[in-house]
C-alpha cells in the first residue's frame, strides 16, 4: 500500500504529468430492494413453515381450554355454593306509629341459592320498652325454629306488640338469620334492623306552674296525666324533677318512699291529676324548671318514659324576706342528740318602712330536745312549738326602713334516742317553717301580701352500733380446753358481734379487726358460708356485711356472726388477761345524708364479761 502512496506522490511533482486516465470504477454496495408485502407460498425453505403453524394452534387451543375450564369451575362455585347475597329477609313494618299502638312486623325469608339451608334459627329482638303480644314470648327476643329451607322456598313470619317511647323517639327492631348450608357444620347468620319513629307518646304530661312564685311562698305544681294508648297501660309510675332550692311540703296522693307516684293501670283515655306544693328559694328573676316523666320501671332499674312534660317559673323577692341556715348552708344533716345554731336573717324589701314586725318559726315532729332549745331576744312557746320575735323582745322589729334587715340565732338539738318503732320510722328530716308579716301594712300596700316564708329540713344520721362479745361456755359454737387457760394447752372462744342501723338505709357495711399473734382462727362461723374472711400473714379478720336496711335491730334482728378462735397461752402470760381479738370497727355509707358512718367496740380479753359463768377465777392464764 505504501509503494502505490509513493508512486502517485511523484507523478504529483513530475512536469507535463497526467491524470486523465482512472483506475476501475469504484463498485459501491448495492441499493437494498423494499421486502415483499406477501409472502409467496415457497418463499421460506420448507423445513420452517410447518413447525410454527403447529406451535401457535396449540397454543390458541391450550388459551381456549383455560378459559372454559375457569368459566365451568366458576359456574359450579356460582350455582351450587350457598351464598348471604342470594338470602333475602324483607321485613314489612309502619315507618311511624303513636306510642301504645299495636304495630306487626311482616317478615319474609327467601332463599334464592341452589341448595337448601339448614337448622335455620330467625330471632327477632322488640323495640325496648314494648309490650309483646305474640303467645309463648317471654321478654323482648324470642326465637323461631325454621328447620330447612329449599331453593326457592319463601317463608312468611309475624310478629307483634304494642310499642310505646316518647314523641320522636326512635325504636329499632333486630332480626338475625342463623343457618348451616347443606353438607357444612358451621353457623352463619345475617343480621338486620327495622325502625320505627315514634308520633304520639302513650302518655300525654303537661304541667301547670303560675308565671311567678315568691322566694320563700309556698307554690303550687299541677301534674296532669292522660292515655293516648289504644290499650291498657300497666304498672305506670310518675317521677317528678324538682330544681334546686325546692322544699317539697306536701302532695295529693302521697309520694311512695322512693319520692315517685304509684298510677298504676291507665285505661284508654283515663286521665289523672297529682298536686305537688313546695317552697322555692334563689335569686331574683332566677328561672326554676320541673319535668315530670311518667314510664314503667323495669326489674332491672331501666326507665322507659312513656311521657313527659316540662314547665318553669320566674323567682321574685318577696317584699318581706326571710332566710335561714344553718351552718351557712340551706340543709344540713345531724346525729341524734347533736346541738346546732339556726341564722335567721331578715329584710325589708319595699320602698316604705314596715313596722310592728312579726318573724315566727313553728318547729316540726318529736325529734327536738325543747329542754336543749336557746333563742335569743325572741321566746318559745312549747305548747305550740313556736319561736316568736316581735318587737316587744326585740326593740329591731318595731320598725325596718327600706333595704333594711338583721338576724336572729336560735340553738336546737335533737334528742339522743330516735324511736324505731315501724317501718314508717325512716329517713326523718324534721322542719322548722318560718313566717314573717308587719303588724301594720305600710300606706298604700292594704290588702297586699307583705309576708315571706322560708323552711329548713335536718336530715336525720342514722346510728350504726356495733355489740362484740366472746364467750367459752354454753355458746352456739362448741369450745373446748381448759378454763382458766393453761400455758401451753389450747382454749377455744367464740366471739360475736352484732350490728343494729336505726333510721336510713346503710350501703357496703364492713367490719375489721385483727387476731395478735398467738391466737388462732379456726374456721367455723355461724352462719355457715357467712362473707367473712382471715387473713393469716396480717392477722386481719373482715366482715363484708353488704347493705343493712333502716330498722335492723328495732323491728328486725340484728345482723350477727359468731367465730371461733383458739388460744394457747406461753409461760410470760401466767396472771394476765390477755387480749384475744382487737378493737372491731365498723363502716358504712348512710344512702339518705349520704354520710360515712364508723363506730367501734374496745377489744375482747379473757376476762369476758359477757359470759357469766366466768368468774375472777377464770380470767387469768395459770401454768
Amino acid at each position: 500500500m505504501s509503494e502505490h502512496l509513493e508512486e502517485l506522490r511523484k507523478r504529483l511533482y513530475k512536469k507535463d504529468e497526467s491524470f486523465d486516465a482512472r483506475l476501475e470504477r469504484p463498485n459501491l454496495a448495492p441499493h437494498l430492494e423494499k421486502p415483499p408485502t406477501q409472502w409467496k407460498e415457497g418463499d421460506l425453505p420448507p423445513v420452517m413453515t410447518a413447525p410454527i403453524k403447529k406451535n401457535r394452534r396449540w397454543i390458541w387451543i391450550s388459551l381456549l381450554a383455560v378459559l372454559l375450564a375457569a368459566a365451568g369451575f366458576y359456574f359450579f362455585l356460582f350455582y351450587n355454593s350457598i351464598s348471604a347475597r342470594r338470602i333475602e329477609i324483607d321485613v314489612t313494618a309502619p315507618e311511624s306509629a303513636a306510642g301504645g299502638e299495636k304495630v306487626s312486623w311482616e317478615v319474609l325469608v327467601s332463599n334464592h341459592n341452589k341448595k337448601a339451608l339448614e337448622s335455620v334459627d330467625f330471632i327477632f329482638e322488640y323495640p325496648q320498652g314494648s309490650e309483646v303480644l305474640d303467645e309463648g314470648v317471654r321478654g323482648l327476643r324470642t326465637k323461631k325454629t325454621l328447620g330447612r329451607i329449599e331453593p326457592g322456598e319463601t317463608i312468611r313470619l309475624s310478629f307483634n306488640a304494642f310499642v310505646f317511647g316518647f314523641e320522636g323517639e326512635e325504636k329499632e327492631a333486630l332480626t338475625i338469620l342463623e343457618y348451616r348450608a347443606q353438607g357444612s357444620n358451621a353457623i352463619l347468620s345475617i343480621d338486620g334492623n327495622s325502625k320505627i319513629t315514634i308520633s304520639r307518646a302513650p302518655v300525654g304530661v303537661s304541667l301547670e306552674l303560675p308565671q311567678e312564685a315568691r322566694t320563700g311562698q309556698e307554690t303550687q305544681i299541677k301534674i296532669n296525666y292522660v292515655s293516648n294508648s289504644a290499650g291498657p297501660l300497666k304498672d305506670l309510675i310518675l317521677e317528678l324533677e324538682t330544681p334546686p332550692g325546692f322544699l317539697l311540703q306536701s302532695a295529693e296522693p302521697e309520694q311512695e318512699a322512693n319520692g315517685s307516684w304509684a298510677l298504676g293501670t291507665l285505661e284508654p283515655g283515663e286521665d289523672g291529676v297529682v298536686l305537688v306544693k313546695g317552697i322555692l328559694s334563689g335569686s331574683e328573676l332566677e328561672e326554676k324548671s320541673f319535668k315530670a316523666t311518667v314510664g314503667l320501671r323495669s326489674s332491672l332499674g331501666e326507665f322507659s318514659v312513656y311521657g313527659q312534660g316540662a314547665s318553669t317559673v320566674n323567682l321574685r323577692r318577696p317584699f318581706l324576706e326571710v332566710d335561714a341556715k344553718i351552718a351557712g348552708s340551706d340543709s344540713y344533716s345531724a346525729r341524734p342528740g347533736e346541738a346546732f345554731e339556726v341564722e335567721v336573717t331578715y329584710k325589708n324589701n319595699l320602698s316604705v318602712p314596715v313596722q310592728n314586725v312579726v318573724l315566727e318559726g313553728v318547729l316540726s315532729g318529736k325529734l327536738f330536745n325543747e329542754k336543749e332549745i336557746r333563742v335569743t331576744e325572741g321566746t318559745y312557746l312549747s305548747s305550740d312549738k313556736k319561736i316568736v320575735f316581735n318587737s316587744a323582745s326585740a326593740q329591731k322589729l318595731s320598725q325596718i326602713n327600706p333595704g333594711e334587715g338583721g338576724s336572729f340565732r336560735i340553738e336546737l338539738a335533737f334528742i339522743q334516742n330516735i324511736p324505731v318503732k315501724t317501718s314508717a320510722d325512716k329517713e326523718l328530716k324534721p322542719s322548722i317553717h318560718f313566717d314573717i308579716k308587719a303588724g301594720v301594712p305600710p300606706q298604700g300596700y292594704s290588702g297586699t301580701d307583705l309576708s315571706g316564708e322560708d323552711t329548713i329540713e335536718v336530715k336525720i344520721i342514722s346510728r350504726l352500733q356495733l355489740v362484740r362479745k366472746a364467750i367459752h361456755f354454753s355458746s352456739a359454737i362448741q369450745n373446748s380446753g381448759p378454763m382458766p387457760p393453761k400455758v401451753g394447752q389450747e382454749t377455744t372462744f367464740t366471739v360475736t358481734w352484732a350490728l343494729t342501723n336505726s333510721t336510713n338505709d346503710l350501703r357496703g357495711a364492713v367490719l375489721k379487726a385483727t387476731l395478735p399473734a398467738y391466737m388462732s382462727w379456726k374456721s367455723r362461723t355461724l352462719p355457715a358460708n357467712s362473707p367473712i374472711t382471715f387473713d393469716a400473714s396480717s392477722g386481719e379478720i373482715v366482715w363484708n356485711v353488704g347493705d343493712i336496711k333502716a330498722g335492723v335491730g328495732y323491728i328486725s334482728p340484728a345482723r350477727e356472726i359468731s367465730f371461733q378462735v383458739g388460744f394457747v397461752p406461753s409461760s410470760s402470760q401466767v396472771g394476765d388477761s390477755p387480749e384475744l381479738v382487737s378493737e372491731v370497727r365498723a363502716e358504712g355509707r348512710d344512702i339518705f345524708t349520704d354520710t360515712l358512718l364508723q363506730v367501734s367496740a374496745p377489744p375482747v380479753t379473757l376476762k369476758l364479761e359477757d359470759d357469766p359463768r366466768v368468774d375472777e377465777g377464770h380470767i387469768r392464764v395459770v401454768n
